[in-house]
Parts: C-alpha cells; sequence; structure tokens
C-alpha cells in the first residue's frame, strides 16, 4: 500500500511539474509601452495650428516619422518649411535640440498631452539677435 500511495504521490507531483512548466506566457498587450518603441506614439499625420509672434497664426500638416536612428523622430513642415527637423523622445515629451534651419536655427520643446495631440512650444532664431517665438498644436 506504501509503494502505491509513493507512485501516485511520485506520478502527480510529476504531472504538476510538466504541466506548469508548459504554461503559457502572457505577451505584453498592444496598450502595454514594456519594450515599444518610446517613439510611436508620436509618429503620424498631425494637422498643426500654431501661432507665430512674428506672423501670426497658421495652419498645416506636419508628419512624425521614425528615423534611422532610434534616438530620433523627425518632424516635418514646422514653421511652414517643407523640411525635418530631429527631435529626442523622453516618455511623453521630446526635445528639438538646436539645429539648422532655412530661416536660421530651430529648437523646442513638446508635450504628448493624448494620444491625438501634441502642445508644441519651438523657436526660431532667424537673426543673431531675434528668435521668433511659436506655440502649436498637432491634432491627429
Amino acid at each position: 500500500m506504501k509503494k502505491l500511495i509513493s507512485i501516485s504521490l511520485t506520478a502527480t507531483l510529476f504531472g504538476i511539474l510538466f504541466f506548469s512548466s508548459c504554461a503559457k506566457e502572457d505577451s505584453p498587450s498592444p496598450n502595454d509601452p514594456t519594450g515599444a518603441d518610446p517613439r510611436t506614439k508620436f509618429l503620424g499625420h498631425w494637422f498643426v495650428s500654431e501661432n507665430s509672434h512674428d506672423y501670426g497664426t497658421a495652419t498645416y500638416y506636419s508628419d512624425i516619422t521614425d528615423s534611422t536612428n532610434a534616438s530620433y523622430i523627425l518632424l516635418s513642415g514646422l514653421y511652414s518649411y517643407n523640411v525635418k527637423s530631429n527631435a529626442t523622445v523622453n516618455g511623453n515629451n521630446f526635445t528639438i535640440p538646436s539645429q539648422s534651419f532655412p530661416a536660421g536655427t530651430i529648437s523646442g520643446n513638446g508635450v504628448l498631452s493624448n494620444s491625438t495631440q501634441i502642445n508644441l512650444t519651438y523657436y526660431v532664431r532667424t537673426t543673431t539677435t531675434h528668435y521668433d517665438t511659436v506655440t502649436a498644436t498637432l491634432t491627429k
């Protein structure tokens, strides 16, 4: 009888170990940003409504794409120029480091307030002593 109980217990223990080792692991859900590219939430075709201190209001479209460098996103069309400016992403924020631009240099910051809106402030240095301050709302 002891031998039968011992065999049954061993078989049960083996079965538990075998089936628990085959348990399916949960994969991250599509909304789970763990391991996801942090740039993804910024990518897309955005409608821009901006207010320039020098030029007043303007509307246009901008595309935000990823770059071949995994550290950057590329913003096209800012200040109504058909050029791409790079920005680094940190969480729901991005920073446009100072870089050459057709009107001089550009720099700024953006915040993703929700999945369909970005609030952006950027500065265009048009001369050695003048910066145009621009606030913009980007909407998908």
